[in-house]
């Protein structure tokens, strides 16, 4: 996924927490927002110091993006079967930092509680013990 499918995606999704976001939907995403953002408030620095009060940019821009940005980041925790309400660790120091490392980790492989892959894998024929890819050894008594 591209980032203009990533955006279109995201932005049709913004009040969709439930479902999976595979990782380059989330991150392409990522980068468009904390970009706008960055360059938004680049131009209000600019503008500040050219005599113009011109504040909102940065306001808008992130109220309008953030609905769809956090029902993104709900959807790639869900992608590794975790709950959304992990997003509360925003608000605790690292938590952010946390956050990021969860959505950088490889989703479940098939479906899960929140719904089918988005990348489309099948769930492993084999038993297997958690996520590992070592296949589960039963004895036969």
């Amino acid at each position: 996924m591209g980032p203009v499918a990533a955006l279109r995606s995201c932005l049709s999704k913004s009040f969709l927490w439930r479902g999976r976001a595979a990782r380059s939907e989330f991150w392409w995403f990522f980068l468009v927002f904390y970009g706008g953002l960055f360059a938004t408030v680049i131009y209000t620095v600019l503008s500040v110091e050219s005599g113009d009060d011109v504040l909102w940019p940065p306001v808008v821009f992130t109220l309008a993006l953030l609905p769809a940005f956090l029902a993104v980041m709900a959807r790639r925790l869900h992608d590794k079967g975790l709950t959304a309400w992990l997003m509360l660790l925003g608000f605790v120091p690292f938590g952010q930092l946390a956050l990021l490392i969860l959505a950088v980790l490889p989703g479940d492989v098939g479906p899960n509680g929140y719904g089918d892959d988005p990348l489309g894998r099948a769930k492993p024929e084999t038993l297997t013990y958690g996520s590992s890819r070592v296949p589960l050894v039963r004895d036969k008594d």
